[in-house]
């Protein structure tokens, strides 16, 4: 048979009280981050837009800026999409990327795109029109690209 004394319920008590503050500071610290969905698609859009500028004026810097240090994609590294874009905008006088505007599918800090683009080059007049899924995340609150880049765009 256990005895308890007014001082081990007092700790007792205390402790449980201590144990709901906690908790309802870790539940409103968690509510805090959450980021209105038209918000998020915002973020989204703009990144695909400093994408689209990043290729249309050849800034490697400026798309750099937009992908993930961690990028990777059914196994590709993110050098070997830098690689690729840098020998695209080398071998190319003038690059106009299209993109058809599509609406993200958002779940917390992570988004998925899927649309077409195209690559029209000048003055050769080659075109190549694709169907691509992007995804992002956001990461202290910026979006960057995480993953989906299609490689291969020597035309």
């Amino acid at each position: 048979m256990s005895h308890h004394t007014a001082t081990d319920k007092k700790s007792l008590n205390g402790f449980t009280q201590f144990c709901c503050a906690l908790l309802a500071v870790v539940f409103l610290s968690a509510c805090e981050f959450e980021v209105p969905v038209e918000e998020s698609i915002a973020g989204v859009d703009k990144i695909l837009e400093i994408r689209k500028q990043a290729i249309d004026n050849k800034d490697m810097d400026l798309y750099k800026s937009i992908l993930l240090p961690e990028y990777s994609s059914s196994g590709v590294p993110l050098d070997n999409v830098i690689g690729d874009l840098e020998r695209l905008f080398s071998t190319e006088e003038q690059i106009e990327f299209i993109y058809q505007k599509a609406p993200p599918s958002i779940a917390m800090n992570t988004a998925r795109v899927i649309h077409m683009i195209e690559y029209k080059l000048t003055p050769s007049g080659k075109s190549k029109k694709m169907r691509e899924t992007i995804h992002l995340r956001r990461v202290n609150g910026q979006w960057f690209i995480s993953g989906g880049i299609i490689l291969g765009l020597t035309l």
